[in-house]
């Protein structure tokens, strides 16, 4: 069975390139747009990992973190910010969050990044 992943992220570009790297990867992607819709399809869809950009509308990344702590949420989730790594990590101390990486992100290292998450969730 194929992991699930769902990329929050309000850039249509971003979500499109996230997409069509992680299909070619074999996961099964589910996308949303902003925060609210995240915690929507979290309930609906259980996925296997979260990769969530951290500025969003209409319920900011830190809401949703908070929204998956509150709902005992198990799975791990990346966050990608066009913010500074350094500046985040205090913010997004949550045990789920694995890591946080900047844009532009490389996507070699995204993609082993994904990897050893998944691969580290399961055991």
């Amino acid at each position: 069975m194929s992991n699930k992943i769902l990329i929050v992220d309000d850039q249509p570009g971003i979500r499109l390139l996230l997409v069509e790297i992680l299909k070619t990867e074999g996961y099964v992607t589910v996308c949303a747009k902003t925060g609210k819709e995240a915690c929507d399809l979290v309930e609906e869809h259980n996925p296997d990992l979260i990769i969530m950009d951290y500025n969003l509308p209409v319920m900011h990344g830190r809401e949703v973190l908070q929204y998956l702590e509150k709902t005992d949420f198990d799975a791990p989730v990346i966050i990608i910010t066009g913010s500074s790594k350094d500046s985040l990590e205090k913010d997004v101390d949550f045990p789920f969050v694995t890591d946080i990486i900047a844009k532009p992100f490389d996507i070699h290292n995204l993609k082993k990044m994904v990897e050893n998450t998944l691969v580290h969730s399961r055991s």
